[in-house]
């Protein structure tokens, strides 16, 4: 029993901490792209989504803390 309470508390630990890391930006008013949201945690590298911000950036868009 004391076995599968533990479980249970790290699993809820574990998924509460995941689903609090998400660093998201609202990009809105660009030139030529959709506005759109874009969180850290859809992509596969941190470089990844640097890269697409410095993108949506770059043309225009107002990129804010979501």
């Amino acid at each position: 029993m004391k076995n599968i309470l533990l479980l249970f508390v790290v699993s809820t630990t574990m998924l509460f901490a995941s689903c609090s890391s998400k660093n998201c930006k609202e990009c809105t008013n660009c030139d030529t792209k959709s506005n759109a949201t874009l969180c850290e945690d859809d992509f596969e590298k941190t470089s990844d989504y640097n890269d697409k911000l410095d993108d949506m950036i770059s043309d225009g868009c107002a990129c804010k803390d979501d």
